[in-house]
């Protein structure tokens, strides 16, 4: 198990580069296995997950290779398997694998998938888009005879059964409608990848409409992770420093620098870079998490420790109502709140060093943050969850002054 050891403090200055975005990059590589031939993606992060992702691709009989940060992935001996447990446990995109898997071969597996388990999390949307699509359910086994075009009504907009749900219909036979679904950018990146092997794909505001194909040979750049953009750019606000972020994605970002304005900052964007100092005035502030465009409930967590190191502010998520267990880890840092349902309050505190395990991945970056405004020495244990995440976050905060490590 690795740890961070930190001492902040510090005012962070300089630039800091962003990479691939990984929840762009999950749902892209995994459906991979549904293309034949060789598929070809650039802009992939080194990180955790997407490792994990490739692993479970070679145990399908994937031909995996990469150079820097392009994936070449060649599925012509790919082979149905009832993939590894341990691989599966370890990253929620395995539930990709459902919709991947019954694509290819017409066969899949109901697993304990993996994550992080700030709440519940049920796959209840993913099987009824294969459902609707021709699969039947066998116990914990999948299985179709062919998938053929059908309807879909998401009763809620669901990212992940949202792309299950396209992974599936850009094989199926015939046309398929997919409505009430997931508009956050890494759909439209799959989308993108989908078209370029083959599928017919047209959205509108209210449906997906998707014609299936035989799919080979398809490409896609991944964008720049607005996740990881955001965090960095609390690691400003955190330390009263002076970073500007390269390579955001500035669209996705919207609702967070609107954030962030409210707070009493002064994003000041050109072209692919952020760039943000010190607030000197703050003001308590309000958001609510919500599906995209409002503010991405992956930087929910992110927010949390910027309000405790400010004037206080309240949280409200509404697609994941009890992501809130970060925040007993945030006490040991001295952040004072109030949990209350689907949300919480975060009162203005003084960020003191302290020993925390990380709780989730952004609930570890959050505790990442107030380790670095913290005067003195602060140790995260389970820092590998914080690393399924973050690529290099150790030299790319030790390049703008931060003073951290990673130990084993």
């Amino acid at each position: 198990m690795k740890k961070f050891v930190i001492r902040g403090g510090r005012a962070l200055r300089g630039e800091v580069s962003v990479s691939g975005s990984k929840n762009a990059a999950l749902p892209i590589l995994l459906a991979a296995l549904s293309v034949f031939g060789t598929s070809v993606i650039s802009g992939v992060p080194k990180i955790g997950d997407t490792e994990v992702a490739l692993e479970l691709l070679r145990d399908l009989g994937a031909t995996v290779t990469r150079q820097g940060d392009t994936v070449r992935i060649n599925t012509d001996s790919a082979a149905f398997c009832v993939p590894s447990c341990e691989a599966v446990a370890k990253i929620r995109a395995s539930t990709y694998l459902i919709g991947a898997s019954l694509a290819r071969f017409g066969e899949a597996h109901i697993l304990k998938f993996g994550g992080c388990g700030f709440c519940e999390r049920p796959i209840d949307l993913h099987i009824y888009a294969a459902k609707a699509l021709g699969a039947r359910v066998e116990g914990e086994r999948m299985c179709t005879d062919g998938l053929r075009g059908g309807e879909i009504n998401f009763r809620v907009p669901s990212v992940g059964a949202t792309i299950n749900a396209l992974i599936m219909a850009a094989s199926a036979v015939g046309e398929s409608v997919i409505r009430g679904y997931a508009r956050e950018p890494h759909v439209l990146s799959l989308i993108d990848f989908l078209v370029s092997a083959g599928a017919k794909i047209s959205l509108t505001e209210h449906e997906i409409r998707v014609t299936g194909s035989h799919l080979s040979s398809g490409v896609a750049q991944i964008r720049g992770d607005m996740i990881e953009a955001g965090s960095y750019l609390a690691a400003a606000v955190m330390t009263g420093g002076e970073l500007t972020v390269t390579g955001a994605p500035r669209g996705e970002l919207s609702a967070y620098l609107d954030f962030l304005a409210a707070l009493g900052a002064a994003p000041a964007c050109r072209g692919d870079r952020v760039s943000l100092g010190r607030i000197k005035s703050p003001r308590y502030t309000t958001l609510t998490a919500a599906p995209y465009p409002a503010y991405p409930t992956d930087l929910q967590p992110i927010a949390a420790p910027m309000l405790a190191a400010l004037a206080g502010g309240k949280i409200t998520d509404t697609v994941w109502e009890s992501r809130f267990g970060y925040l007993d880890a945030l006490e040991s840092f001295g952040i004072r709140s109030h949990k209350f349902h689907s949300g919480a309050e975060i009162y203005p505190s003084k960020i003191i060093p302290a020993t925390v395990t990380s709780p989730d991945l952004r609930g570890g970056m959050a505790c990442v943050l107030s380790a670095l405004a913290a005067d003195g020495e602060s140790v995260i244990y389970a820092a590998d969850t914080v690393l399924r995440g973050y690529e290099s976050i150790e030299e790319k905060l030790r390049a703008v002054g931060a003073d951290i490590r990673v130990v084993d």
